[in-house]
């Protein structure tokens, strides 16, 4: 029943703005030619998910197929959907009625789509969960990330999307509900760092990723000995009967297995797809002691304990995320953000993640806003020009930092009625924080940009002084926008406010020209702003 083999069942808008409901087969045909502008069903957290099972099943089903079937073209991917059905199929072929390809099968002994048969049947799935955001739902203290179960009357590939991110992304959840082993620590999450060509779409990034994750396997298998199986390793882990007792060895698995976290079956009630669950004993994975370093394709390795990247509240802004980039001392980039022939003009970043927590989460986070030429991400391989990029990164954020200690100093200043700094309160300086907030959100935008033109400049001092210049103008401009806007705000003695403006102003203009100052060494950074008053 409800076959993602043989039936539409996928929902997508085309890029001509046509609708369809796709087999699973048909979406790789359409994503293969890049025809998939959107999946009705995926929701945001869900985005990273779904890419990475088909990214995962595509490199299993090509690699297996060209090892076992010598005559198939090895530069060329399947063209139509019933190529990828056959492949698919090869996967699982001991299950000739396509049971492991659908949402429903009846027998507990037999496994379902991302539902793992249950040798001792049901008797300990007792947990009814009666829509699809109920079972892969985003847990926040307020419910408000993404609210549970409102999703009424759901379709069936709400129920795949959400069975795939569970089982795929799922963090633990209290008492016999284990997370993922792709992670580091039960209350972390899995993340995503990655790049995708940015003159294609969807499809165009997942068989990037898909041609990128078969050139990278043996490192994967070199870079783990003590992981996984060379050939023939367990993939598809729902295939496998699961008592909630025994966990499997990462020895006996492919270096790209797609997981199951938990013990999960669906079936139809008055015509309705609904789910029960029941909890574990153990992880399905004996993978604890590997912190979630298993060579997944799109995480960021910590090098202090080799460890996965466990995502904060901070989320992806432009300081953690230039740290995960650039700073090798400090994380082992994924493959993900790696390219051997730079087949793009542009590429975009592409970094997603959920804030883990212990019962709740920090929200979920996604940036793509962030697009380098070839020349910048060809830099991303090579040791010159990382480590170029990553003392450009830094100068950056030391400037920023110098920038926004003048703004809080000076709107402390505004705050206390013009005092001197020695005489500034505690309560005095918090005022700063909304406008250094916002500060950092501008910043935030244009910090890759302006990187990236300091990068290229990098070899012309000219243009390396131009480019730098230009970047701490656009700082200092808005940082006296946000403070003229803080000194008519912030609570003040009406009688000390000319004062209070007055000193806050020149407060802001002495940190930032201080000889300590990082701006020191430039000081024509300042004279367009000079002249500019001379002729107020």
């Amino acid at each position: 029943m409800y076959n993602l083999l043989t039936d539409g069942l996928i929902r997508v808008r085309l890029i001509d703005g046509s609708s369809a409901a796709l087999s699973l087969p048909a979406v790789y045909e359409a994503m293969a030619a890049d025809r998939v502008a959107a999946f009705v069903a995926l929701r945001p957290h869900q985005r990273h998910a779904w890419h990475a099972f088909l990214a995962q099943l595509g490199v299993i089903a090509v690699e297996r197929s060209r090892r076992t079937t010598a005559s198939r073209a090895t530069d060329q991917w399947p063209q139509v959907a019933n190529e990828w059905r056959v492949l698919l199929r090869e996967l699982t072929q001991q299950f000739s009625d396509d049971e492991p390809w659908r949402l429903v099968v009846d027998d507990p002994a037999r496994p379902a789509f991302m539902q793992c048969p249950a040798p001792n049947g049901l008797g300990h799935y007792n947990k009814r969960v009666a829509t699809p955001d109920d079972l892969d739902v985003l847990i926040t203290s307020k419910n408000h990330d993404v609210k549970q179960e409102v999703a009424v009357g759901s379709a069936p590939d709400d129920w795949a999307l959400a069975l795939i991110s569970l089982q795929t992304m799922g963090a633990q959840l209290g008492r016999g509900n284990y997370g993922v082993a792709r992670m580091n620590g039960g209350y972390s999450t899995r993340p995503c760092l990655g790049i995708a060509p940015a003159s294609g779409g969807m499809g165009t990034h997942l068989f990037s990723d898909i041609e990128r994750m078969l050139s990278e396997r043996t490192s994967v298998l070199n870079d783990h000995p003590d992981y996984f199986a060379p050939e023939d390793g367990l993939a598809l882990l729902w295939l496998e009967p699961w008592d909630g007792v025994a966990s499997l060895d990462l020895r006996g698995l492919d270096p790209y297995f797609i997981e199951i976290c938990r013990r999960v079956r669906l079936r139809t009630q008055d015509g309705e797809i609904l789910a029960q669950t029941a909890p574990s004993k153990a992880a399905r994975l004996a993978a604890k002691d590997a912190h979630g370093n298993l060579g997944d394709f799109w995480t960021p390795i910590r090098r202090e304990d080799a460890t996965a990247l466990s995502l904060s509240s901070v989320g992806f802004r432009y300081d953690r995320l230039a740290k995960l980039m650039f700073d090798k001392a400090a994380f082992d980039p994924p493959a993900a953000m790696k390219v051997s022939a730079v087949q793009s003009e542009r590429w975009t970043v592409v970094a997603r993640g959920i804030a883990g927590g212990q019962g709740k989460t920090g929200g979920y986070h996604e940036r793509s806003d962030i697009a380098f030429k070839a020349n910048t991400v060809a830099a991303f391989g090579r040791t010159e020009g990382l480590d170029t990029l990553a003392r450009t990164s830094k100068a950056q954020i030391e400037e920023i930092k110098e920038v926004e200690s003048a703004l809080k100093f000076g709107i402390a200043v505004a705050a206390s009625g013009g005092k001197p700094m020695a005489e500034l309160t505690k309560a005095d300086r918090m005022h700063a924080g909304p406008y250094v907030r916002r500060l950092d959100e501008a910043i935030d935008g244009i910090f890759f940009a302006c990187l990236e033109r300091r990068f290229a400049a990098s070899d012309d001092e000219e243009r390396m002084v131009a480019a730098r210049g230009e970047f701490a103008r656009y700082m200092i401009e808005a940082a006296r926008e946000l403070l003229r806007e803080a000194m008519d705000a912030v609570p003040c003695p009406v009688v000390w406010r000319y004062r209070a403006q007055a000193r806050a102003a020149g407060a802001f203009e002495s940190r930032l020209r201080r000889p300590k100052s990082v701006f020191s060494d430039q000081p024509e950074i300042f004279k367009s702003e000079e002249a500019h008053n001379a002729t107020r």
